[in-house]
């Protein structure tokens, strides 16, 4: 009997591997996808966006999204490389764009309930933000609605919309 509480003992304060390609939500995201949306800003500012890209389970903790986006005229590469820390059972998302100077650090949760993703970045001088809040639409999961809004130093809406995400092809 000691033998086993000990055993339960040192395995207990060990985090648990979080598997991404069973995980609830992230199983959802696996495969190729395409995406449109506008996001409209201040002064009557509009973003058109189309994307492609592919999800895929990325060793034992972490899930990678890869592909394209137009923003208006302009085209560029993205990866997203999200990861779990089973510490905080919080994620950690890095968001690396076609240059180092890209790269923006966000945070995020998971609702196992609603089956969404939320992910914030704090950008400036700490004020401002990028929120990102994936939600998984219809029966079959394969649409992701985005909503994104972007905050200035003053904590005002400068830019927000919808991106709507459509499955292509699973693996």
């Amino acid at each position: 009997m000691k033998a086993l509480t000990f055993l339960f003992l040192c395995f207990a304060g060990l985090p648990l591997r979080a598997d991404l390609s069973s995980h609830a939500l992230f199983k959802h995201f696996i495969g190729t996808w395409k995406a449109v949306g506008e996001l409209k800003g201040e002064n009557s500012n509009l973003v058109t966006i189309a994307e492609q890209w592919t999800g895929k389970v990325d060793g034992e903790n972490g899930f990678l999204i890869e592909g394209t986006r137009t923003m208006n005229s302009d085209t560029q590469p993205f990866q997203w490389v999200i990861t779990h820390n089973t510490g905080t059972d919080m994620f950690d998302a890095i968001l690396h764009g076609a240059d180092a100077s890209q790269t923006l650090r966000f945070e995020g949760n998971v609702s196992m309930v609603n089956l969404t993703l939320e992910l914030k970045a704090i950008t400036g001088s700490g004020n401002s933000s990028i929120t990102v809040l994936d939600s998984l639409r219809g029966d079959t999961k394969e649409v992701i609605e985005s909503k994104v809004i972007f905050k200035g130093e003053a904590g005002q809406t400068t830019l927000e919309g919808i991106i709507k995400h459509e499955k292509q092809k699973t693996p």
